[in-house]
């Protein structure tokens, strides 16, 4: 059986060297008023570094041989140590951080729950395999979750591993990524649902161009009009712009286009959800 911890699963890579851990902390933006979340503690190296740097720490391990150790290791009296599931933890009303190594193969589905339920973290420091990230970064074009995030986090890699930093020793290449909350973010969160179900469906019409993709939205005079105004091609791909001529795009949408018209948009990322849900429930029969 699969679980975020990863003993189990053998999906993760420990950092070997507390130092590290210890300097990556001091360089982050945790403080003594915040509470912070290590998902997949493992055997407690993040968690105790954490407890003298923070307010509170919320350990999760779902392995009960590693739960077993880190709680011989992370026994400070502001540390809350949790042998479960992460994705089966409720996550607080109020503000919080991450600082996390997470389990590779549990990456989309921790981030899943981190960004695009209810109470998004402050700040989270998390490291992931390099193409992971790179996904979330948008990089070197965008992807969509790229798009759904950037209006409202910035996101940045901020450390680099090599490979002898972990045990065992992993096959690819990890970084720590950086993701804030804007204070001033691109579009306001009371639009968030509706932003989702446009990129969603932008995205998975699947034409050839972006263009196509959003014919049934935009007339070809709205298109062209808008495609210069925002600077790109008209036979541009839907990942081929940046996440801010999305933003443009979604603006004029929301404003310049009739209700009959954005019924066809509406549910789009819901329906992707339910979708995903099926195959990962085939994905486990088989």
């Amino acid at each position: 059986m699969f679980g975020v911890g990863g003993l189990v699963s053998h999906s993760q890579n420990f950092i070997s060297d507390p130092n590290i851990v210890k300097r990556l902390i001091k360089q982050s933006s945790i403080s003594n008023s915040d509470v912070v979340f290590d998902i997949g503690a493992g055997k407690g190296i993040i968690t105790k570094q954490l407890a003298p740097r923070c307010k509170k720490v919320i350990a999760v391990e779902v392995d009960d041989s590693l739960y077993a150790k880190l709680t011989r290791v992370a026994q400070a009296d502001n540390t809350v140590l949790l042998n479960c599931d992460f994705l089966t933890v409720p996550l607080p009303r109020l503000k919080y951080k991450v600082f996390a190594n997470i389990p590779f193969n549990y990456t989309s589905r921790i981030m899943s729950k981190l960004y695009f339920q209810a109470n998004p973290p402050e700040s989270a420091y998390l490291v992931m395999q390099k193409e992971a990230a790179n996904m979330y970064l948008g990089y070197p074009r965008e992807t969509q979750k790229s798009l759904l995030l950037k209006p409202f986090f910035s996101i940045e890699v901020f450390h680099i591993f090599r490979a002898i930093d972990f045990k065992p020793v992993p096959s690819v290449e990890a970084v720590m990524l950086e993701i804030n909350r804007l204070q001033n973010p691109h579009l306001n969160r009371t639009v968030l649902q509706s932003y989702f179900d446009f990129v969603v469906y932008g995205t998975t019409r699947y034409k050839t161009t972006l263009k196509k993709s959003l014919a049934k939205i935009f007339t070809h005079k709205q298109f062209k009009r808008l495609a210069k105004h925002l600077g790109f091609t008209l036979d541009a791909k839907f990942l081929d712009i940046t996440y801010l001529q999305w933003i443009g795009l979604y603006n004029y949408f929301e404003h310049g286009v009739i209700d009959k018209k954005k019924g066809l948009v509406l549910g789009s990322y819901r329906r992707q959800l339910m979708a995903q849900r099926r195959l990962k429930k085939i994905y486990r029969k088989r």
